[in-house]
Order: C-alpha cells, then sequence, then structure tokens
C-alpha cells in the first residue's frame, strides 16, 4: 500500500478498475463509511464495502473506470472518474438490459493510515437509467420561437 493520499486513492481506483476485490477492500479501513449518494445506500465496514463492490461487478460487466481528475489536500481528496460498463445483471426493480452505459461523477473521501476512512460518491442515477432504457430520454429542446 502506498503511503501519500494521490498514490492510494490511484492504486485503490486501479484496483477497482481490474476487479481486484481482496486490492479494493484492503484499501478500505475496517470501519471506512461509504454513501453513494447516486442510490440513496450507506455502507459501513470493510467487509460490507467489499461485499458492495462483487454486487456491482455482478451488476456491471465490463466495468471500467478511468481516473479523470484527483485533487488532494491533506488526507482528503476528491476524484473525478468515467465509469463505463454493460447492465448485465438484475437490480432490485430493474432486470438487466444488456445495454452499455457510461457514468461520469466524483468521489470526496479521506484518508488515514493509507485506509479510506470517509468516502461520498456523486453520480446521476437518472442518466444510468435512460442508457439502459429504464427510464425515456429527454426530448430535445425547442427552439423559441421555432
Amino acid at each position: 500500500m502506498s503511503g501519500d493520499t494521490r498514490s492510494t486513492v490511484l492504486d485503490w481506483s486501479a484496483a477497482f478498475d481490474r476487479h481486484d476485490v481482496e486490492t479494493y477492500a484492503d484499501y478500505m479501513d475496517e470501519n471506512c463509511v461509504f454513501f453513494n449518494v447516486g442510490t440513496g445506500q450507506r455502507v459501513e465496514g470493510r467487509a460490507a464495502a467489499r461485499q458492495d463492490f462483487v454486487d456491482l461487478l455482478a451488476a456491471w460487466g465490463d466495468l471500467r473506470l478511468e481516473v479523470i481528475h484527483v485533487l488532494v489536500d491533506g488526507d482528503s481528496f476528491t476524484k473525478q472518474w468515467a465509469m463505463t460498463g454493460v447492465h448485465t445483471g438484475d437490480l432490485p426493480g430493474l432486470p438487466a438490459t444488456h445495454r452499455p452505459f457510461r457514468i461520469v461523477g466524483a468521489g470526496v473521501g479521506r484518508i488515514r493510515e493509507g485506509k479510506i476512512v470517509e468516502l461520498t460518491e456523486y453520480w446521476n442515477l437518472a442518466s444510468f437509467l435512460m442508457q439502459v432504457g429504464a427510464l425515456p430520454a429527454p426530448e430535445a429542446a425547442v427552439g423559441v420561437g421555432g
């Protein structure tokens, strides 16, 4: 495990991208708190964070994570990211559609002794649902006077 905040964020993100569940979980503090704004889900503890990642991999095949930008201030970080995949697994109330998606989001967190202790991820659930066909896409805006 790396020592500085930026390296920790990048190494943890790389473990996510290669679907390395154990390394991903090792970066989480035993008592971490993860809040997913997109789904409204709150996950507490390393074991629960690990299971959340396993569940995500089951529902979203071909999952890839691209880190766009990382900002660090001491033990705090913000990471902008893009995630792509295919909706291959059933979600509560949403059977698999096998359609591709691309989500852009950001995470804000804090690291202590090389472990993520707090993380909040912000992304647009409606965008995902439109891409996989669960919500209709908004109609194109009609210009004024046209």
